[in-house]
């Protein structure tokens, strides 16, 4: 014999109010990776001599539009947001903007000519 109970006090709470709209961004997000793949160059993060260099492929020398988050799993507070609006496809930051330790960066840009075309990268680095 098996008896099965269920606690009516028990309250159902979703994650998100919202799953249909982060549903969508999730999705919009897994898109703009995938046209980043696409690409002939690639995103590239280079640590150099204290500095971090973000290279996007930039190769009609268009106006990249976008942002940079930098999220500091360890301490949200060193967290922030770059905008990007520049034909400059390397993108610089120091040891003044970065304090040393674990990163996740990514990156969400398009170009100005083709912004129904949007491009995502995540990198974890350790600066």
């Amino acid at each position: 014999m098996v008896k099965t109970f269920t606690q009516k006090e028990y309250e159902f709470d979703l994650v998100s109010n919202q799953y249909y709209e982060d549903e969508l961004a999730f999705q919009k997000t897994i898109n703009n990776a995938e046209n980043t793949e696409k690409l002939e160059n690639k995103v590239e993060f280079v640590l150099l001599n204290n500095e971090l260099k973000i290279n996007i492929p930039n190769a009609k020398n268009e106006l990249i539009i976008g942002e940079i988050h930098f999220y500091r799993p360890s301490n949200k507070k060193l967290d922030f947001i770059k905008k990007i609006a520049s034909k400059n496809n390397v993108l610089t930051f120091t040891s003044e903007e970065l304090v040393k330790g674990r990163w996740d960066v990514s990156v969400t840009w398009y170009y100005e000519n083709e912004p129904q075309n949007q491009f995502f990268k995540k990198e974890q680095i350790y600066f």
